[in-house]
């Protein structure tokens, strides 16, 4: 009987833990309805946005190095830019000064004075620039060579100086069979530019004293092109850059040879005047041959290497 009540006992006991772990795992509405919520709240909780920041990051760097670049671009044009500004450094001749001084204005007078002693046909012409003495010349003939433009028509200003060192040289052109030139411009608004940058200081095409040459035709009807009869030794080419520095007329002359890249089309050709107010003549009185400048300073404009052959004028 003892055992049977024993018996009786554990299962009364067996049966009340079941109860109870069974109570355990049955959620109460309670317990279920909090669970839910808690599903609910982490299903809609959002995640971090790692990724979005790190794109925003680079985003930032690739505008900052975008910006960088356009800046250097932006400084690069501007160092580039032909057109003179106020920081433009001078590259002018002896005793130049703007507004013109005493002596420029009677060097001048004395250079237009120069031309009718020469028999050029000329006019005075309304000041451009820096030109000292402007004046137009039509036709442009300078010693018995004739001077064509091969851009337009039209006459072209240039300073006096310039318009007597080509009538002084003209006869030595002549000579060796020359008797028409073509050229790209004279003056210009620009900065120099040489061996393929643009430089701070203010070109001579600015004063009307350059001329840029790009073929010579000789007395046969033969057009001798720079940009593609130079780098063939043609010997008209080679025989006009040799009178040039050896004449005394011109301060510089630029050509493919000493200038590859900015002048590998067309001579540059400078006057030299001196504007001090010792200097007795347009000229200087020791002539002094173009290549003793040294370095290349000067620059380039011709639009095109190869301009159409102009019809030989008679």
């Amino acid at each position: 009987m003892v055992r049977a009540m024993f018996r009786t006992t554990l299962i009364v006991v067996a049966l009340a833990l079941g109860v109870t772990a069974a109570d355990a795992r049955t959620p109460t509405a309670k317990t279920a309805k909090t669970a839910t919520t808690a599903k609910a709240t982490t299903a809609t909780k959002p995640k971090a946005k790692t990724a979005p920041k790190k794109t925003a990051t680079k985003k930032t760097a690739a505008t900052k190095k975008s910006g960088k670049k356009a800046a250097a671009r932006t400084t690069k044009k501007q160092r580039d830019s032909r057109v003179p500004t106020r920081s433009t450094a001078s590259n002018m001749p002896r005793g130049w000064v703007w507004p013109p001084s005493k002596p420029m204005v009677a060097s001048g007078a004395a250079c237009e004075q120069k031309l009718d002693e020469l028999a050029v046909t000329w006019k005075p012409a309304e000041r451009e620039g820096h030109i000292v003495a402007p004046i137009t010349s039509a036709p442009m003939t300078f010693g018995g060579v004739r001077y064509t433009p091969i851009y337009g028509s039209g006459v072209r200003k240039m300073d006096c100086h310039l318009a007597v060192a080509l009538t002084q040289f003209g006869q030595e052109l002549a000579n060796l069979g020359v008797r028409e030139v073509h050229y790209g411009s004279i003056y210009r608004w620009s900065k120099v530019r040489v061996g393929g940058q643009t430089k701070n200081m203010l070109s001579r095409h600015a004063l009307g004293l350059a001329m840029d040459i790009v073929s010579f035709t000789d007395d046969a009807g033969r057009t001798a092109y720079v940009a593609k009869d130079y780098k063939k030794d043609d010997a008209l080419l080679l025989s006009v850059e040799r009178a040039v520095n050896a004449s005394g007329h011109f301060r510089l002359l630029l050509t493919p040879k000493n200038d590859p890249i900015s002048h590998s089309d067309h001579f540059h050709l400078e006057a030299n005047p001196d504007f001090s107010a010792t200097a007795a003549t347009t000229t200087p009185a020791v002539p002094v041959p173009a290549s003793d400048d040294g370095l290349p300073t000067e620059d380039d404009d011709v639009e095109s290497p190869l301009p159409p052959t102009p019809t030989p004028t008679p």
